[in-house]
């Protein structure tokens, strides 16, 4: 019995459950080692599982996991309820996040008919996984190192000629032989003065010979890294080296201080602080940074008044930025893993 499922287990004794019904692909993903888009396990309090798939992931989940395995024929709630009542479960928690509402309504039709609860849980699993075991940290740190492999790549293979369009794809397809097949976002390729939108999307533009944003992330059998650079193609102006090492200072000032027992939104402020008093705090408009995992986003949000704690084991980003309406922005993204006393980066820090 893994980690997660202990304390999986805990936590449904707190809201009296006997036993849970798994829909989200991450969570199953946490729960069980299996990478796995189509499915549901239900898992009981003594830590044993029944895994429902598809004829078509029978062999790989078969090859993976000694639990029972259960074919989906017909009507989903049909079995998951047989399968409920077989381990005479009466109070079963579901992740509400996550389960569709039609098959959600179709379940309650059938248990409706039993004496069975169906209990509503919020990012149960989710929360568990904020911090890190180190196997998780191995893998995570593993991703990071495909994606800092692909700015090496991308410096190779990148000119000034080049759509961002065109190098998007690349950098996916590289990020992809690399790791997963699946990848953690769509690769953000901004050139020029697309550089101010956050969440660029790239476009048929020519990446020019100024500078451009890229902001990648792969995955690893499942976790995420998001790692953000600046690639530059001719001397910077005054106005963007300034920028740009404002930019590097307030990370390196945000990064120093990470450690765990302090919050979330004192992180944010170190930067946001020390971005205000050089005259920039309107434009930079988002928060510091974000908890990431099997999800590319998730808790902690180092933002303004978060009071959550940072606790050792937690894997973080780093993302000050600045962005200039109508001419350029510019943003550095690292990722740390939250320890004792200090932060360890697990991405290049010095090769930026």
């Amino acid at each position: 019995m893994n980690i997660q499922i202990k304390s999986l287990i805990i936590e449904l004794n707190k809201l009296s459950c006997d036993s849970m019904l798994i829909s989200n692909p991450e969570s199953i993903l946490c729960l069980t080692g299996i990478n796995h888009t189509d499915g549901f396990i239900i898992l009981g309090l003594n830590g044993e599982y029944t895994f429902f798939t598809s004829t078509l992931y029978e062999k790989a989940v078969k090859k993976n996991i000694t639990s029972k395995v259960i074919i989906i024929t017909g009507e989903i709630s049909t079995q998951i309820v047989k399968e409920i009542k077989r381990l005479k479960f009466k109070k079963v928690g579901f992740e509400s996040a996550n389960l569709k509402y039609i098959k959600y309504k179709r379940l309650k039709e059938k248990i409706n008919t039993t004496d069975i609860t169906l209990v509503e849980t919020s990012d149960l699993i989710k929360n568990l996984n904020i911090i890190k075991t180190k196997e998780q940290i191995n893998l995570i740190k593993k991703s990071v190192e495909i994606s800092t492999e692909a700015f090496e790549y991308i410096k190779e293979i990148s000119t000034p000629e080049m759509t961002e369009k065109d190098l998007s794809i690349e950098i996916e397809k590289f990020l992809r032989i690399k790791g997963d097949n699946d990848i953690a976002f769509n690769s953000i390729v901004a050139s020029g003065k697309n550089t101010i939108f956050p969440h660029h999307y790239p476009t048929n533009d020519q990446i020019g010979k100024s500078h451009c944003l890229i902001d990648i992330g792969s995955k690893y059998k499942g976790y995420c890294a998001d790692l953000t650079r600046l690639i530059f193609y001719s001397k910077m102006s005054t106005l963007l080296k300034k920028v740009y090492n404002i930019i590097k200072k307030a990370q390196d000032l945000s990064i120093q201080k990470i450690k765990d027992g302090i919050t979330a939104g004192e992180i944010d402020k170190i930067a946001r602080d020390y971005i205000t008093k050089q005259g920039f705090g309107k434009y930079f408009i988002h928060g510091l940074g974000h908890g990431i995992g099997l999800s590319v986003h998730e808790a902690p949000y180092l933002q303004p008044n978060n009071k959550q704690v940072l606790k050792e084991g937690m894997v973080i980003t780093i993302e000050p930025a600045i962005y200039f309406k109508n001419t350029f922005g510019v943003r550095l993204e690292d990722m740390v893993l939250v320890q004792q006393k200090k932060g360890e980066i697990l991405s290049e820090y010095g090769n930026r």
